[in-house]
């Protein structure tokens, strides 16, 4: 049974006559009829017995009914949704971690939302976790820090950007010079205050890769205080208990407040922002129109 012999079986079975199967499908009944006696010629079986102008089911059509009831619902869905692609309503699916989904992303995606007709889920991880659902295609795009990707995940850089120092007031102070205001500082200067430096987990690519600066200063360093998330490591900055180095979107925000100095660190330490998408699966319209709104806004 084709789909065009099911949506007249259907049809039959809920309207029970010919003409209403044919008001229903918008097609004229000798079309229905004609449909119906070649199903029922290739079944080899009889769907309908005709009992007082009406077409009665036969126990086979009944028997048949509940599974073209499930293959009729889906194709409604389905119907449902080639609507909403054709009318640009769609689910777009991004992946990111916790900072960039607080600091970088929200204005861009309601800027998104406001001009375009569809979903928008926005899931928090890792970046391995991230890899790991593009791969899996349980998300469309990801935005990560660095400028790498696994095998199967392409990137592409969004924005290049450094590392920020949050300095609280007292190390501040005697970081001036001669009480010169100052915009950086370096790593040196840094880990040799009456502070310490609040380290970040090396499993995450921003910790490692300060991890990796500090220990070319100091081979066997092991912090005092640790951090997995970077706005962790700036509360603790701004209670004047350590120095914070963070991304510089979380450094804007923190620095916002009182009794931190946002400066600059020197050699930097890169903080970059990319794209990554699988290579396994073809990206979605509407997250292909996102893209291009976020390169644009980056």
């Amino acid at each position: 049974m084709n789909l065009r012999q099911l949506e007249v079986f259907y049809a039959i079975m809920q309207t029970g006559t010919v003409s209403g199967a044919a008001k229903n499908l918008h097609v004229s009944q000798p079309n229905v009829t004609r449909v119906l006696a070649h199903t029922e010629q290739q079944l080899g079986f009889a769907l309908f017995e005709r009992v007082k102008g009406r077409l009665v089911p036969t126990p086979e059509a009944r028997t048949l009914l509940p599974e073209a009831e499930k293959i009729y619902l889906q194709l409604g869905q389905f119907r449902t949704l080639t609507t909403k692609i054709k009318n640009g309503q769609q689910h777009i699916r991004v992946g990111t971690p916790p900072v960039l989904a607080t600091k970088l992303l929200p204005p861009i995606i309601a800027r998104y939302y406001r001009q375009h007709t569809c979903s928008i889920e926005l899931i928090t991880g890792n970046q391995n976790e991230l890899c790991d659902a593009l791969l899996r295609n349980e998300l469309d795009i990801a935005i990560c820090f660095g400028d790498d990707a696994p095998a199967g995940v392409s990137h592409r850089l969004l924005t290049r950007q450094s590392m920020q120092i949050l300095a609280p007031d007292d190390c501040y102070s005697r970081l001036q010079s001669n009480n010169s205001p100052i915009d950086d500082a370096t790593l040196e200067q840094l880990m040799t205050d009456q502070l310490p430096v609040v380290g970040l987990d090396r499993r995450d690519p921003l910790g490692k890769k300060l991890t990796q600066a500090i220990e070319c200063l100091i081979p066997d360093f092991v912090p005092s205080l640790s951090m997995r998330n970077y706005s962790s490591a700036a509360e603790l900055a701004q209670l004047g208990i350590g120095i914070a180095i963070v991304d510089p979107w979380t450094a804007r925000h923190y620095a916002d407040g009182a009794n931190l100095h946002q400066l600059n660190l020197f050699p930097t330490i890169d903080c970059s922002v990319s794209l990554l998408t699988s290579d396994e699966h073809a990206l979605p319209m509407a997250a292909k129109q996102f893209v291009a709104e976020l390169t644009a806004s980056i």
